[in-house]
């Protein structure tokens, strides 16, 4: 903030740049009546400024604490979520504005957490909690139901979804270089997994990443993908679709229904290697 010392010599500069004022700023006594001026106008102008400062104070704790509604602010909120099995966690209004009595990181279960808008003022969550991540328990999604109801726009039917996570069947030949016969089987595994683990959630897979991580791993020459089969959670395994079937490429990509993929655990893969 400045102060009427700094605003009268702002003032004082501009007057005795004008060369029509010569007549008055030639005085230069203090007491001189064109300084009084401008020491006059210099209190009007700082009492104005700490008028306009206190308003945008006012105003920014307003804005502050005002709910935008954007996919973004959503998102970051549904990480702020609590839950406690033996505590509820329960929202109260402070100035309107939604909050926790006790703000505890330790109590934020959400680590996954996809925002889509449909028609009809539907918007869709998908959350996931922990790492790797899982499905939320039946008790943890009514309460994040709850809180997302109290937090959210008036009008707004908003959905909470968490799934057991999609899953993919891989049959396919991985050819590498015999030298890494004892530990080929850990790296190519380790790859499959961490490539799942690190997909976008809600995102799509994509099969050139598939193939391209695959590749990546230190030995491996080449890989043949001969079948490949995506399925959500509820899809029984006969029913999955193909991404590649009998070494042909009948789909590029898979849509997360989950939002989270991981190997298929009904069947057993079928990953062959051989030495090249």
């Amino acid at each position: 903030m400045r102060t009427i010392e700094q605003i009268q010599a702002a003032i004082i500069a501009d007057v005795q740049a004008q060369t029509e004022l010569a007549s008055f700023s030639s005085n230069t006594s203090r007491r001189a009546i064109w300084r009084v001026w401008t020491f006059v106008q210099a209190l009007a102008i700082l009492l104005l400024e700490q008028i306009i400062d206190v308003f945008k104070v006012e105003n920014d704790l307003k804005i502050s604490m005002a709910i935008p509604g954007t996919r973004a602010w959503l998102t970051k909120k549904v990480f702020e979520f609590q839950y406690s099995s033996t505590n509820p966690q329960i929202v109260q209004l402070v100035n309107l504005a939604p909050k926790y009595p006790v703000l505890d990181e330790s109590l934020r279960i959400i680590t996954r957490c996809s925002v889509v808008s449909t028609i009809s003022n539907i918007v869709i969550i998908k959350s996931a909690k922990n790492d790797p991540p899982q499905a939320l328990s039946s008790p943890e999604i009514t309460s994040l139901k709850a809180y997302i109801d109290i937090i959210g726009v008036d009008g707004i039917n908003y959905i909470c979804v968490s799934s057991a996570p999609d899953q993919i069947y891989i049959d396919c030949e991985i050819y590498y270089d015999g030298q890494y016969s004892t530990v080929i089987q850990g790296t190519v595994g380790n790859a499959i997994n961490t490539f799942l683990a690190t997909l976008p959630f809600n995102g799509e897979l994509k099969l050139s990443d598939l193939e391209v991580k695959i590749r990546s791993v230190v030995g491996v020459n080449d890989v043949l993908l001969k079948n490949v089969k995506m399925r959500s959670d509820a899809t029984p395994f006969v029913s999955g679709t193909f991404l590649v079937q009998n070494n042909a490429v009948i789909s590029r990509l898979f849509p997360t229904v989950a939002g989270y993929v991981i190997l298929e655990n009904s069947v057993s893969n079928n990953i062959n290697y051989i030495a090249s």
